[in-house]
């Protein structure tokens, strides 16, 4: 009895080993012919089945690999060539193949002043212009081409977009969203950081404004010191079970800033561009709350789980009331627009 049934599980482990065989045949074929989605779905598939099979889970993930790198755009390799060359093998497949190619005529918009942006555009060919709206007019900032990036505020930060970007001519790029760079964590850990560290040393949107004094700013901030409750307003404008709360830092006619306490990255994102009923108790002053509603436009990460929220008002504060706040009006904040 014995015997019959080592034979049996050796039949099986024969079955096994051919079937797997013939799956890393396949899985050879989809990389060689480009097919990458459907190849690494059937090594998943091998790994699943054949976990304690490790030749051939290595052997086709190294065909995958070398494939992927075949087929990269060489032109596009060559622009972004300092970006590419902190990146080992698989990292540089995982980056090129999170991209959207993508060619844009002229007079489109990539990004707009004050929305939400899940998008980080690399520029191959073409020239786009950055800009912001005040006093009812557009404000060139810069002129961005071939080799720079757009959107990389929006992107690794949690903010709206703090300019407006459009393309001047036709342009080609590449596009990463948030949502596919998210899943380098598990695959590729580390990438992440290399693609912010490299955006951060050459993203040229935060230099532009500095280098050419732009202010951005409708009205200066001045330090106070309060408490403010913010409550989440649903889609019809009513005040939600929702709200957090924390000490107010600063405020000027048009936005404030206070400071929260959250344990989770992804809730701090998830109140970004939320409209708010915010409820002000001034240290100092009189004991009645200042009430108004605003939108978050930006959530500034510290450490230990302190986050900054910056509001910008629906309504700028009238003169008269802003006077009567206990401010610090011998200091003028220079932090950022709300």
């Amino acid at each position: 009895m014995s015997t019959d049934n080592n034979t049996a599980d050796t039949q099986a482990a024969q079955i096994s080993a051919r079937n797997s065989q013939n799956l890393a045949g396949i899985i050879k074929e989809a990389a060689l012919r480009g097919d990458f989605a459907e190849a690494d779905a059937l090594r998943e598939e091998l790994i699943a089945g054949d976990p304690m099979n490790l030749n051939l889970i290595v052997s086709t993930g190294e065909i995958i690999e070398e494939q992927k790198f075949k087929l990269l755009d060489k032109d596009h390799l060559a622009v972004w060539q300092e970006l590419y060359q902190e990146c080992n093998t698989e990292e540089t497949n995982s980056l090129f193949y999170s991209l959207e190619p993508a060619t844009i005529e002229p007079s489109k918009l990539l990004q707009v002043q004050g929305k939400v942006s899940n998008r980080l555009f690399f520029i191959d060919s073409g020239k786009v212009v950055l800009f912001y709206r005040k006093e009812d007019k557009n404000k060139v900032v810069l002129e961005l081409a071939r080799g720079d990036i757009v959107g990389e505020e929006s992107f690794f930060e949690i903010s709206l977009c703090p300019l407006s970007a459009a393309t001047q001519s036709e342009v080609n790029l590449y596009s990463l969203t948030r949502s596919a760079a998210e899943k380098w964590h598990e695959m590729q850990p580390g990438l992440y950081e290399k693609l912010r560290d490299f955006c951060q040393k050459t993203g040229k949107s935060k230099s532009g404004v500095a280098q050419k004094n732009l202010d951005r700013r409708s009205s200066p901030r001045f330090p106070v010191s309060g408490v403010v409750t913010a409550t989440i307003l649903d889609q019809e404008g009513k005040p939600s079970e929702n709200y957090f709360k924390g000490p107010l830092t600063d405020i000027s006619r048009t936005g404030l800033c206070f400071d929260i306490k959250c344990s989770n990255y992804e809730t701090a994102r998830a109140i970004l561009a939320r409209t708010i009923e915010i409820s002000a108790v001034f240290s100092g002053g009189e004991d009645a709350c200042w009430v108004q509603q605003g939108i978050i436009t930006k959530v500034s990460f510290h450490l230990h789980n302190d986050y900054t929220v910056h509001v910008r008002l629906h309504d700028r504060i009238e003169e008269e009331l802003f006077k009567s706040f206990p401010c610090d009006w011998s200091v003028d904040d220079q932090s950022e627009e709300e």
